[in-house]
Order: C-alpha cells, then sequence, then structure tokens
C-alpha cells in the first residue's frame, strides 16, 4: 500500500543566481574560517545576530547633486522568532521639511530655510521594492514496500519536493519619515533568508538642519560625504525587536554583514571609503597616484587655490568596493582630494586632503599610525585592512573612515576621537542610538587617554595666540580639556545632570548636543576614569580589553558592559554602575578634622558629604616632605595598591555610616605638613576646596591677566588686578580688584579697594574743604550656591562704602529653565549721612540725608527668544522696611524686546509702575526721562560726578544733555523739571513720581547703500 504524504516548508538556504549575484562577500563573512563572524566566537552561548548582505550599484550626478542606486540586500533570520514585516532606516529624510527633527528645531525655536529638495521633502526615496525567495511549493514522502524474505516487509521512503521561485513586488510599504515598514507576504522563519531589491534616489542639498551626508564647495570645487546614503535594514535583536527609532541626528545602529557597492561618479573626483577598492589600479593608475601624492604639496602655502590634475571631461568613473565584518559603508569624493599613505602592522592608513590644506596635514598618517598602535594595546587589534581620515570639515566616524577638519596640531584630538570611533560603534557595535555613552563616552575617555600617550599630558589646543596670552599661560592637560572640564562645567557649575541611562534623543528635547546630550560624552568618559581610580590602571586596562575581546562585531546594550567588567574583575561593581548610570548623584568627601593626639600619632575624621559613596585614597606629606599612601575601600574589595589599606568605610547617602575617623601613626616626632583626599585627581569630587589639610593649601592668588583660561576644579582661585578711577572729589582714586571662586559658584566674591588720593579734583564749589574726601573706599559683592534649598539656588550679598554711598544688600535667587527663569528676594538699605556724602551727587537736593532707604525687592525675571528675537520680561514688587522716614512701595512690569527685521533692528520697551507711599525718597522715585539717582548708582560713570561734567545731568528750565536709560524713558525731557501750576497757584515739578508707563520702539538702520572700488 502506497502512502503519500504532501509537506510545505521554507527552503533553508537560497540559491542565488550567479548572474545576479557575482560577488561572495557574504560567503566569506559567513564562513566557519572568519574568526568575527558571531557563530564562531559567541559572547554568550544564548546569543544571536542576524546577518545581511548589500550589493550596491550607484551614480552620483553632481549637476543634479542626486544619487541613482539600486540594492539587493540578502537578509538571514537568525532569531528565535517569525518575521512577518521588516524594517529600514532612510536617514537622509530627516532633514526634510516634514521631518521629526524638523519639528523639534522648531519647537527649540530655531527657524529653518530648506534647500529646494528638502523643501519638497525630498532625502532618500524609494523608487520600488522587489522581494524575492525561494520555497517549497509540495513535498511528497514515497513509502516503498520490499520483502527482506518470506516473513519479513521491510519499508523505506524518499521525499520528492517542488520548488518555486516567488517574486514580490511590495506596493503597501509604509514610511514614515526616517522608518520604512515593509511587510511580508510569507513570513520570515528562523534559520531562513530573503532577498530585498531596491531602487532608490538620494538628494544632496544645502540643508537647514546639520546633514552627515554632506555636500560643499571649496575653491569652486564641489565635495560629496556620501554618507547614510542608502536604505539600510534596521537591526532586529534580543532586546529591543525591531529598531524603529527615528534619527534624530545623533547616532546610528546596523547589522553587521558584508557589502559589495560599486560608486560611478564624474571622473574628475578622487574617491575613497569603506572596504578594499577592487579596482584600485583601474581607478588611480600608477601616474594619476603620483600626481596626487601629498608630497607634491608640502610647500604649497596654506589655503591657496588647487591645481586641476583631472580636468571634467563628462565621464563617469566607477569605483568597486568590498568589505566583510563591517555594519555600514560610507565614501568621500572631492576633486582636490590629494593623497598621503603609510602602512602600519599591515594597516593601510590612508590621508585624503584638500590641496590647499596640503601644509597642514604632512604629519595625519604619521599620527594615524601612533593611534592604531596606542588603541591596539589599550583596547584591542584593529581588525581592519584600511583606515582613512578625510579633510572634510568634519568630526564624524564611519568603518574604516573618518571625517575631519582643522590641521596640526589643533586636529590632533579629532583624528584620535574619530579614529577611536572605529572600536567602539565600528567594531564594538552597541545600540548607540538607544544608549549613545557606550559609543561616544567610551570614545571619549579614550581619546583624552591616547592622546597624552602619544603627546604627554598637556593639550595642543590650548596653546597661547599671541606673545601677551604666552606671559600668563599654563598648559592644561589634555585629560582635564577633554574629560573633566567639562564634566565639572556641566554637573557642578550649571548642575545639568541626568542619568547615562537615557535615550540619546530624550536628553531634554536638545538638539545636537544641547539639553545635556554632551553628558554622554564628558560623563562617561569621567566615569571609566573614576572606574580606574577603583580598580587601578592595569585591572582596569585588562577589563576593558576584555568587554572589546568579548563583544567585538556583536550588539552589547549597557547591561552586558557592567556584567562583563564584573565577570573579569570577579568583584561586585553593581553599586558603581547603579550610581553613575541610573541616578544624578555626585561625590564629595571632605577632610572634616585633623587632630594630634600624640608624638606623630593624628586622628584623621573624613565627611562623606555627596550622595555617591566611592573608595578613598589619601595622601599625607609628612614635615619631612615624604609621601605616606593611604586606602579606605568601600566593600571588601581591595584594589593592587602599595598603600597603606586602612580598615574599610561601608555606607552610603546622607544617612548610613556619613564620617570615617582613622587614627595616622606618622612615627615619633613627626607631623602632618598637609593632607589631600586623592592626589591622583581622577576622583571626581564635586568640591575639591574641603579635600586638603589644611585650608591654605586649598586656594592660590595669581595676577588676572584678562586672559581666558579654563576653570580650575581641584583648587578655589583668586585673581588680582590694578585698578584706576577718578570722581571730582576723591579725584585719582588707585587701588586694588580681587576676585575669587571655585567653579562660579561657590564664595564667589568681587572685591575693589580704592585709596582716594585727592590729585586733579575738579567740579567742586569753593565752599567745600578739598582735602575732606574719604581717605579710601570699597565695593563687595558676594554669592555662594546653596544647594540643601534645590538647584540653582543662590545667596548674594553687596556692599558698598564708595562715592558717599553706603550701601548693604542680602538676599536670595534661584534660577530655573537653564538659567532663562530667575526668582529672587532680598533687602536693600541704603544712606547718607554725612554732609561730604553730598559732594559727590550731580543734584544732591534729590538725595534724602540722614535718611535709611530700606527696602525689600521680590520679583521674577524672564529671558526669551530664538535667532533674531530676544527679550525679558520682568516683574519687580518694592516695599518699604526697617525705616521709618521712608514710606514708599511699586509693582513695576517691564518687557524688553529686541529683534531683526531685514535690515532693521527693532528695541522695544514696554515699562508700567504703580506706586504708593507717604514719603517718597527722590533717589529712589520714578524720573520721566530716564534712570533715577538710585539706579545710577550701580553704573561707575554716574555714579559720581567726575567722568561727566555735572552740568549734563542737572535739572532745571531747559533740557541738559545726559540720560542713563530708565524710568519712563521720555529722552526729550532730560534734566526739564516739567513746571506744572497747581490750582492753588502753587508750582509743582513734574519730573518724579510714584506711577507711570509707557512703550516705546526704537529702530536701528543697517546700511542698505553699498559702495565699491574699482
Amino acid at each position: 500500500m502506497l502512502r503519500k504524504h504532501s509537506i510545505t516548508v521554507l527552503l533553508l538556504e537560497l540559491a542565488f543566481s550567479l548572474s545576479i549575484y557575482s560577488q561572495k562577500e557574504y560567503l566569506q563573512y559567513r564562513s566557519q574560517e572568519n574568526p568575527l563572524y558571531w557563530k564562531n566566537r559567541k559572547p554568550h552561548a544564548a546569543y544571536w545576530q542576524q546577518d545581511v548582505h548589500y550589493n550596491i550599484y550607484a551614480k552620483l550626478n553632481d549637476t543634479t547633486n542626486i544619487i541613482d542606486g539600486y540594492e539587493e540586500i540578502i537578509y538571514w533570520n537568525n532569531s528565535p522568532d517569525k518575521l512577518n514585516e521588516l524594517f529600514f532606516h532612510l536617514y537622509n529624510n530627516a532633514q526634510c521639511k516634514n521631518s521629526y527633527l524638523s519639528d523639534l528645531y522648531k519647537n527649540n525655536r530655531i527657524p529653518l530655510k530648506y534647500g529646494k529638495y528638502r523643501e519638497n521633502n525630498l532625502g532618500t526615496e524609494v523608487v520600488e521594492i522587489l522581494i524575492e525567495r525561494k520555497i517549497l511549493n509540495q513535498c511528497d514522502s514515497i513509502m516503498n514496500i520490499q520483502a527482506v524474505d518470506a516473513n519479513t516487509i521491510k519499508e523505506s521512503y524518499s521525499v520528492v519536493c517542488d520548488t518555486i521561485k516567488v517574486n514580490q513586488r511590495i506596493k503597501n510599504y509604509e514610511i514614515d519619515n526616517t522608518v520604512m515598514r515593509v511587510p511580508l507576504e510569507f513570513p520570515l522563519l528562523p534559520n531562513d533568508s530573503i532577498v530585498i531589491k531596491i531602487k532608490f534616489r538620494t538628494y544632496f542639498d544645502k540643508e537647514a538642519i546639520r546633514n552627515r551626508m554632506k555636500m560643499f564647495e571649496s575653491f569652486g570645487y564641489k565635495h560629496y560625504d556620501i554618507v547614510h546614503w542608502y536604505p539600510r535594514i534596521s537591526v532586529y535583536d534580543h532586546k529591543m525587536k525591531w529598531d524603529t527609532h527615528q534619527h534624530m541626528d545623533h547616532e546610528f545602529y546596523g547589522d553587521f554583514g558584508s557589502y559589495y557597492v560599486e560608486l560611478s561618479l564624474p571622473e574628475q573626483y578622487v574617491l575613497d571609503g569603506t572596504g578594499i577598492l577592487l579596482n584600485e589600479k583601474e581607478a588611480l593608475p600608477e601616474e594619476l597616484r603620483k600626481k596626487l601624492d601629498l608630497s607634491n604639496f608640502k610647500n604649497k602655502p596654506f589655503n591657496s587655490p588647487p591645481s586641476e590634475i583631472i580636468k571634467p571631461t563628462g565621464k563617469y568613473k566607477t569605483w568597486k568596493f568590498s568589505a566583510i565584518n563591517v555594519h555600514d559603508v560610507a565614501y568621500t569624493a572631492d576633486p582636490t582630494y590629494r593623497i598621503d599613505e603609510k602602512i602600519y602592522n599591515g594597516i593601510r592608513c590612508i590621508a585624503l586632503v584638500q590641496e590647499p590644506h596640503a601644509i597642514g596635514w604632512l604629519n595625519a598618517t604619521d599620527y594615524m599610525t601612533k593611534i592604531i598602535a596606542v588603541n591596539s594595546k589599550n583596547i584591542g587589534p584593529y581588525y581592519y585592512p584600511k583606515m582613512i581620515c578625510a579633510d572634510a570639515q568634519d568630526g564624524m566616524e564611519y568603518p574604516m573612515l573618518t571625517l575631519d577638519g582643522g590641521f596640526d596640531p589643533f586636529y590632533r584630538t579629532l583624528l584620535v576621537h574619530e579614529m577611536t570611533h572605529n572600536w567602539f560603534y565600528g567594531m564594538v557595535g552597541s545600540n548607540e542610538t538607544y544608549r549613545a555613552f557606550l559609543d561616544e563616552g567610551f570614545t571619549q575617555f579614550y581619546t583624552a587617554d591616547t592622546y597624552q600617550q602619544i603627546d604627554g599630558p598637556f593639550s595642543y589646543n590650548h596653546l597661547p595666540q599671541n606673545k601677551y596670552e604666552k606671559l600668563s599661560f599654563d598648559p592644561i592637560r589634555e585629560m582635564d580639556a577633554s574629560v573633566y572640564n567639562p564634566y565639572y562645567n556641566y554637573v557642578v557649575m550649571q548642575q545639568f545632570d541626568m542619568p547615562l541611562n537615557t535615550h540619546s534623543d530624550d536628553f531634554n528635547g536638545g538638539i545636537r548636543h544641547g539639553g545635556g546630550y554632551s553628558l554622554v560624552y564628558f560623563k562617561t568618559a569621567t566615569m571609566l576614569k573614576n572606574l580606574e581610580y577603583i580598580l587601578g590602571r592595569k585591572l582596569f586596562d585588562e577589563a576593558m580589553q576584555y568587554y572589546f575581546h568579548k563583544w567585538k562585531f556583536a550588539h552589547p546594550y549597557p547591561e552586558d558592559f557592567r556584567e562583563t567588567i564584573i565577570e573579569y574583575t570577579k568583584t561586585d561593581l553593581n553599586w558603581f554602575f547603579d550610581q553613575w548610570l541610573e541616578t544624578t548623584k555626585t561625590i564629595d568627601y571632605k577632610v572634616s578634622r585633623v587632630k594630634r593626639i600624640g608624638n606623630g600619632q593624628y586622628k584623621v575624621t573624613f565627611k562623606r558629604k555627596g550622595e555617591m559613596q566611592m573608595p578613598i585614597d589619601f595622601t599625607v606629606i609628612d614635615k619631612n616632605d615624604s609621601a605616606i599612601h593611604y586606602h579606605i575601600p568601600n566593600n571588601w574589595f581591595v584594589k593592587p595598591t602599595n598603600a597603606n589599606v586602612l580598615p574599610r568605610w561601608i555606607g552610603w547617602g546622607h544617612k548610613l555610616k556619613t564620617t570615617y575617623t582613622t587614627t595616622l601613626n606618622l612615627g615619633k616626632d613627626n607631623g602632618i605638613k598637609q593632607l589631600i583626599i586623592d592626589p591622583s585627581y581622577r576622583l571626581a569630587d564635586v568640591d575639591w576646596t574641603n579635600n586638603y589639610y589644611p585650608n591654605s593649601k586649598k586656594y592660590e592668588v595669581n595676577f588676572d591677566w584678562k586672559v581666558y583660561k579654563p576653570v580650575n576644579w581641584k583648587i578655589y582661585e583668586m585673581k588680582l588686578f590694578p585698578v584706576l578711577w577718578y570722581n571730582g572729589f576723591d579725584g585719582i582714586k588707585v587701588g586694588a580688584n580681587l576676585t575669587g571662586d571655585y567653579l562660579k559658584f561657590k564664595n564667589v566674591f568681587d572685591a575693589t579697594l580704592y585709596f582716594n588720593t585727592g590729585f586733579v579734583q575738579n567740579y567742586l564749589d569753593d565752599a567745600v574743604p578739598r582735602n575732606r574726601f574719604y581717605p579710601f573706599s570699597f565695593l563687595f559683592n558676594y554669592k555662594t550656591r546653596l544647594n540643601f534649598l534645590g538647584k540653582q539656588t543662590y545667596l548674594f550679598a553687596d556692599g558698598r562704602f564708595i562715592d558717599g554711598l553706603k550701601l548693604a544688600s542680602l538676599g536670595l535667587e534661584k534660577f530655573y529653565n537653564n538659567q532663562q527663569t530667575r526668582l529672587y528676594i532680598y533687602y536693600k538699605a541704603i544712606w547718607r549721612d554725612q554732609w561730604r556724602d553730598s559732594v559727590y551727587l550731580f543734584n544732591s537736593y534729590l538725595w534724602s540725608r540722614n535718611v535709611l532707604n530700606g527696602s525689600f525687592h521680590f520679583g521674577v525675571e524672564q529671558n526669551y527668544g530664538h535667532n533674531n528675537v530676544k527679550g525679558q520680561f520682568s516683574i519687580d514688587l518694592r516695599a518699604s522696611a526697617f525705616s521709618s522716614w521712608v514710606d514708599y512701595s511699586y509693582v513695576r512690569i517691564q518687557n524688553i524686546l529686541r529683534f531683526k527685521l531685514w535690515k532693521f533692528d527693532l528695541h522695544t520697551r514696554a515699562f508700567a509702575q504703580h506706586g504708593m507711599g507717604s514719603f517718597i525718597p527722590g533717589e529712589s522715585a520714578l524720573y520721566v526721562a530716564g534712570a533715577s539717582p538710585e539706579e545710577m548708582m550701580d553704573n561707575k560713570f554716574t555714579r559720581s560726578m567726575g567722568i561727566i561734567p555735572p552740568d549734563w545731568i542737572k535739572y532745571g528750565a531747559v533740557t541738559n544733555h545726559f540720560a542713563l536709560g530708565g524710568g519712563l524713558n521720555l529722552r526729550g525731557y532730560n534734566g526739564y523739571v516739567l513746571p506744572v501750576q497747581d490750582r492753588d497757584g502753587t508750582l509743582v515739578y513734574n519730573f518724579l513720581g510714584l506711577s507711570g508707563g509707557f512703550i516705546k520702539c526704537r529702530v536701528g538702520v543697517y546700511s542698505i547703500i553699498f559702495f565699491s572700488e574699482d
């Protein structure tokens, strides 16, 4: 009896037509002989990732700036899941008019002016999609019966299958800006594969929004960066399933695989990029290569026009590339590119340099070999056959290609950074769209670390620019410039911190590096430096090398990184990663007390003020100037160290074991000269001013050369500068200005002390004794942050004894919305109690003498605007206080707006005040023409007569010559007393009062008439 079974299944492997698929990169990639293929070296037993191969054929028209392309994608489903759809990224759509990214720009109030293609939403256009696969149409199982002997019958089976080729033209695909969904008629089963054929068109344009796919002109020649230019299949992984995140100008994520690419361009372009150039002798014949060699231009003046080596003929040249173990391909093309090359350890290091910049790139390939050498030692080998650094007005990374700007020595940090991306992003393919710190932060750490191992500890990017700057030049460590300084700027100074485990596009809705996105660079790099502090350099290096080795050419997530480091170090570091990745906790340890308790014996107490806990290294300098090192572990792990290991300090937050006391025995007749927490300056302590004993070691005073320098987070800085001023009574005033602060937030002060000479007095009445001026005067203001009242909350104070004015104020202010909103409350007292206090004044009768003018102020200031529009809205409430002779209160509202419209610069000010009171001090009243005398005290030019002649600010029957902005701003009435006769015949002067309002508009005109010289 015959039994027939019909079975329909999908083929496990596709047979590809050799006429279509002549390239076999995917066979090399998926081969058992490929040591980098994930199946040959899984990070763990359950790991899987998808495989992909691209054949791409494209042509760039440099007249229309359009790439016409065709790609064939072979996609293998290695997951345990059945896939009913495919997703693709169309990255170049992000800059189009109706994109998500455009909406983000608009909501950040950045105006956009699109080019002709982006205006019509043309980025990458999908023309046609065809899916090809072979399936088993029907399989018949046939049983054969055979008699073995008289008593035995044997059954045997054979299977006969019919296969059919299925071509499915996809018409119901869906494009949502940068993401395309392609539904499948038949599901893609595990261990099955599929072929997707896509015709596409990609447009270059003059961008309104930054686009990595860049086109620009230089010296009349077009330059193209051909990046993120083709429909790229999304990653399907164990954590996210399909990666369907919209591209918001941040990061990228792709599957590893293989590529064959043919790019046709007008023949005058010099092109290179990802992969091995298969037809190098055809594209760059020997004679042409010699003409393009960078050495030919080593004496060419910088930025001088390029020569024309390849003249345009209208013909096209095709460049053919082959690449495996990559997740993307990118290329750069420019007629002015000149080529330099060096070989390091079998790796071709290639510099593509625009000819006008040749002299600034002569050392590029040599520097590239050094970067590869150091990174290969510290991180892991560079597995690609070549590395390109291209002069392209950019700073971006792709497999085997970096696009860079600048010139030596200032481009060195950039070269290190972009090349290091080929380790983190290139060979370790994390989902940086989801968590950018795994790429950008790791790269930033090694930017500084690798740089200092090549060029030493100090940065070439911070060199003096002239002889004057050299007088005050202090070299800056690269680790500070690239890691710690920006970390302290964001986290400590601006208090603009966020957990690192934040989506790349979710940093407060900011664009590019805004909204806190820069934290993924600098906070991560600081975290790694602090991990090095915890583990010691040797163990840290080994752990990072283990991570690279385990996850190279695979897709790790944050949890994979932390588990890998813990796996290698064999110690619990979750406390560390939890604090750095999941919270905004900060480190703040303090030397709380040092007490001598015997001959050479000291009791030292430390306090943990911050919420983050860490182990502590500290060093004692004894009276013999010898260094004694100590280590306090924070758990059972003790790093390899030669220091004296003290009992562990286990505790966290503000509640558990916030202090730690230890006894140090330095030996008989010995003593502590200095004690410092972490003399290696790796610990990211947010307040180093309390890390020292004695306190005299925590600050320094330097001459203020008035040259910008980055803040010094290691110490409290004070700067001294001589000052010279003048007024008509004190005469020439000489003195000194002393400023001080720690990171612009703690104990910030500005103090000026003048000694008044009486020389060159002027504008004095004959009745005034010339020698009765005050012998000295001073100005002092102070500000410090009060963290216990919340972020960006400050105490501030002001004290003055100058030009006859005694002033004291004390208040609180709090900032919101990235310091755009300010709330404040303060008390201010001013008085003039001696006859000579009035001598300094322009109009002494306008001031109340021997009367304390005290007032509370409450208010809010809101800054707003974008690009060409900027403004400030404010409300101030004043109430007299602690003064029996002053009764004056008001509500004041003001809006100042400035904006540009074509050739016009418009300034508007709307002001209204409602005042109340029975005794109004003349110095604080509302003035018709300008600022009140009290307000004039805040301007050194108008706080006293001398710089400005008194006659200019006199009040009388005619107008004067000067006004300081303020009041009702009726400038035409400067100095005019505005007399009005009351009903009873009394003459009343209305140039000051209680209430009033106005709206002012001032129009400035830019030049709209142009002159030219022949």
